[in-house]
């Protein structure tokens, strides 16, 4: 019985090694961050996946980033406001080793009187080299 049990422990503490040796964790973080290029594009320039993306998804906050040939695309939107005039501010968009990190900030109107028309749904797409192997973080 002493055996038995010896066995099951060792067979567990194996499946467990195997386990743990095909997890992989990737530190993002690691190495300095330099400043990235980037262009916003505007609607109707973007490949027409990102367009049926942007309008399944518009109305929720959504953060992703999609690859097409050499260029990534990264799609951050903030889902539906109550009203018009709210923009995207660009903070960061940077690179490490590892990641490419974005920060934005959505800026409502600053008065009032600017809160008009019907509700809105803003979002920004940002276009970049592809670089295989690299995560997109998005940090608020």
């Amino acid at each position: 019985m002493m055996k038995k049990k010896r066995r099951g422990r060792v067979l567990l503490a194996a499946v467990i090694l195997m386990l743990l040796a095909s997890c992989r964790i990737t530190d993002v973080s690691e190495g300095e961050r330099k400043e990235l290029s980037y262009a916003i594009v505007k609607p109707g320039d973007f490949p027409p996946e990102i367009d049926q993306i942007l309008r399944r998804k518009k109305e929720s906050a959504f953060q992703m980033a999609y690859e097409s040939g050499d260029d990534l695309y990264i799609l951050r939107g903030y889902g539906k406001q109550k009203s018009g005039g709210f923009s995207i501010q660009i903070e960061e968009v940077s690179k490490s080793e590892n990641a490419v990190f974005v920060r934005t900030k959505l800026v409502g109107p600053a008065a009032k009187e600017e809160q008009k028309g019907a509700a809105s749904c803003p979002y920004v797409v940002l276009k970049t080299k592809a670089a295989a192997g690299i995560s997109v973080v998005f940090e608020d």
